[in-house]
C-alpha cells in the first residue's frame, strides 16, 4: 500500500471514530431537536469520505505508475551515464597511457622490425603483420607513391584475397587518392558485403569496416594504409593508426625507390 491510500485510511478511520463519538455523546445527551439533523450531516461526511478515499485510491495508483516509470528512466539515464563516463575514462585512459598505453602498442609494432630493408614491400608487409596481431585486423593493404609516374601502388599487404592485384591510383582519385590529398584519416563503416573479402579455411568472410590513412613525410602524401576488421575502429584505433604512419613514414621514404 503507498503513502497516498495509507494516509486516506487513517484520515477515514479517524472520522468515523470522531462520528461514532458524536453519535454517542448526542444518545447521553438526548438533545433530540438537533438529532436528526447531525445525524443526516454525520451520514452525508461518511459517504464524502468513501468517495474520497475512493478517488485517492484511484489516485495513488496512477501516481504509483507514474512514479514507477519515473524511476525507470531515472535508472536508464544513471546507466547511461555511467555507460558514458566509462567510454570516456578508457579514452582518457588510452591518451595517458594508463591502460590501452598506445605508446607500448606502438613500440610493440614498430621496434621489434627495425631498419634493415631491402625494399618497401618487406618494410611494410612486417608492419601490417605487427598490427593484426595488436589490434586484430583481418586485412591491410599499403600503397606506396612512385616519384616516377606519381601513383600510389601496392607495396605491402596482409591477407589479401583477390584474382586481380590492387590497381594503382594517382593522387586525388578513388577514396584512398582522396584521402592521399587531404591528408586526413577516413573511417568507413558498415561497408557492402561484396566490398571486400577474407578468405580463410573456414571460407570466405566480409569485413564491415575499413581505416584509410594517409603516410605523410615533409607535408607531402607519400603512401596509403588501408586496414580492414570486423569490428569498428573507434577513436584509440584511429589514433593508433596516425601514429604508425606518422612512425613509418620516415624509413618508408627512403625505401620508395626500392618498391
Amino acid at each position: 500500500m503507498n503513502n497516498t491510500n495509507k494516509y486516506a485510511t487513517i484520515g477515514l478511520l479517524v472520522f468515523i471514530l470522531i462520528t461514532v463519538s458524536m453519535l454517542a455523546t448526542m444518545y447521553a445527551a438526548q438533545v433530540e431537536e438537533y438529532t436528526n439533523l447531525l445525524f443526516t450531516c454525520v451520514i452525508v461526511s461518511i459517504i464524502l469520505s468513501l468517495v474520497m478515499l475512493v478517488l485517492l485510491m484511484k489516485a495513488g495508483g496512477e501516481l504509483s505508475k507514474i512514479a514507477e516509470e519515473l524511476h525507470r528512466h531515472q535508472e536508464r539515464e544513471r546507466q547511461l551515464l555511467h555507460k558514458d563516463k566509462d567510454q570516456q575514462s578508457i579514452e582518457q585512459n588510452w591518451q595517458k597511457g594508463d591502460i590501452f598505453r598506445c605508446d607500448e602498442v606502438l613500440a610493440r609494432i614498430i621496434s621489434p622490425i627495425g631498419t634493415s630493408f631491402d625494399n618497401a614491400s618487406a618494410y611494410t608487409e612486417k608492419i601490417l603483420q605487427n598490427i593484426a596481431k595488436e589490434i586484430g585486423i583481418v586485412q591491410g593493404l599499403v600503397f606506396v607513391l612512385n616519384d616516377n609516374d606519381q601513383m600510389f601502388h601496392i607495396s605491402g599487404q596482409y591477407a589479401f584475397y583477390s584474382e586481380e592485384r590492387p590497381r594503382c591510383f594517382p593522387l586525388g582519385e578513388t577514396i584512398s587518392g582522396q584521402v592521399a590529398k587531404n591528408q586526413k584519416l577516413l573511417n568507413l563503416k558498415d561497408l557492402p558485403q561484396d566490398y571486400i573479402t577474407v578468405l580463410s579455411g573456414l571460407g570466405k568472410s566480409a569485413p564491415t569496416n575499413l581505416v584509410i590513412a594517409p603516410i605523410v613525410y615533409n607535408n607531402h602524401s607519400i603512401g596509403i594504409m588501408e586496414l580492414a576488421s570486423f569490428k569498428d575502429f573507434g577513436e584509440n584505433e584511429e589514433m593508433l593508426t596516425l601514429k604508425i604512419c606518422e612512425a613509418v613514414s620516415e624509413l618508408l621514404n627512403e625505401l620508395r625507390s626500392k618498391i
